[in-house]
């Protein structure tokens, strides 16, 4: 009878220190889930931004120029988009978040699918400027 009742205070005391670790638990992880979203969308300004920033650079020194940046993209990107601006589209848990960069530079219409670390090469082709990836 003794085991027993050992048994059911042990079950009850766990029981009391899940109902109580639980709720501690997810709200941990839903203030970190914030946290990481807020670094991502800050990730994609910075990408837009670098990448806007090359583009009018190299747009300025005239036909030729030529330069090769690298960016750094979320994992969760859909897309880098180039035309009057640049736009790094992401997903986040709210839907779709774009950062947007406007350039001055004249640029040749161009989608890039591709998330994480990568080279892109920016070149001046008589006042137009080209982006592509490097392989």
């Amino acid at each position: 009878m003794m085991k027993g009742q050992v048994a059911a205070e042990f079950l009850i005391t766990l029981g009391v220190i899940l109902l109580f670790t639980l709720p501690v638990v997810f709200l941990l992880f839903s203030i970190s889930q914030l946290g990481y979203e807020d670094s991502t969308l800050a990730q994609a300004d910075a990408a837009s931004r670098a990448l806007a920033e090359t583009v009018n650079f190299v747009y300025s020194e005239g036909p030729g120029a030529m330069r090769t940046v690298l960016i750094s993209t979320p994992p969760s990107t859909q897309s880098i988009t180039i035309g009057k601006e640049i736009t790094v589209t992401i997903m986040t848990s709210k839907g779709p978040y774009s950062a947007s960069t406007p350039i001055f530079a004249n640029a040749t219409k161009t989608t890039i699918k591709r998330s994480g670390l990568f080279q892109l090469e920016v070149k001046n082709k008589d006042g137009t400027v080209n982006v592509k990836e490097v392989s």
